[in-house]
């Protein structure tokens, strides 16, 4: 009788514990909480939405650092805005430029990116390995650039973007979310 007693015991116990064990299960990343936050203190930061994923600047050694670059310079009586990040992903270098021909950038002042001609802003993401692809803004796929600050004082700019952009017909991205904060060389 005892013996049952500890059976009946041990069986219920063990029923117990797996009806309030739960299910491990696993959450999908909101690829937005893995953007920088949109600052503007000169933070160096860059991220943006590429096709729905978190494209952002790879974690890689203190001296190393990630490619990025910002520039916003006066060249032969135009300024000219370079905003580009470049990640190496296991020999697939992905890449995005937003940038301006000639045409000077303004705190609070919005642009349309279309091309990459004289007054005009344009932006573009690349894929570089074994098969090589670069999607580029024109007159039908465009987006918009807004400057948030400029501060010459401290060379920082931040802003924000988005875009859709071709690589052919029918091979298009889609950048969203797009935010940075960056100081600039002159």
């Amino acid at each position: 009788m005892k013996t049952s007693r500890i059976i009946t015991i041990a069986i219920l116990s063990g029923l117990l514990l797996s009806a309030s064990c739960k299910k491990h299960v696993v959450q999908p990343v909101n690829q937005l909480s893995l953007l920088p936050p949109a600052t503007q203190t000169g933070a160096r930061t860059f991220g943006c939405l590429v096709n729905g994923k978190a494209f952002v600047p790879e974690n890689r050694s203190i001296i190393e650092g990630p490619d990025m670059q910002c520039n916003y310079i006066l060249l032969n009586g135009g300024y000219y805005f370079t905003l580009a990040l470049s990640n190496n992903d296991n020999g697939l270098v992905k890449g995005m430029w937003v940038k301006t021909d000639s045409l000077a950038i303004a705190q609070g002042q919005t642009y349309k990116l279309i091309t990459y001609a004289m007054g005009d802003a344009d932006a573009s993401y690349y894929l570089l390995g074994n098969d090589n692809r670069s999607y580029i803004t024109n007159t039908t796929v465009s987006g918009v650039l807004t400057i948030t600050k400029l501060d010459p004082a401290t060379q920082i700019v931040s802003g924000t973007f988005y875009f859709k952009a071709v690589n052919a017909p029918g091979d298009t991205v889609s950048v969203t979310d797009g935010r940075f904060d960056m100081p600039y060389t002159r």
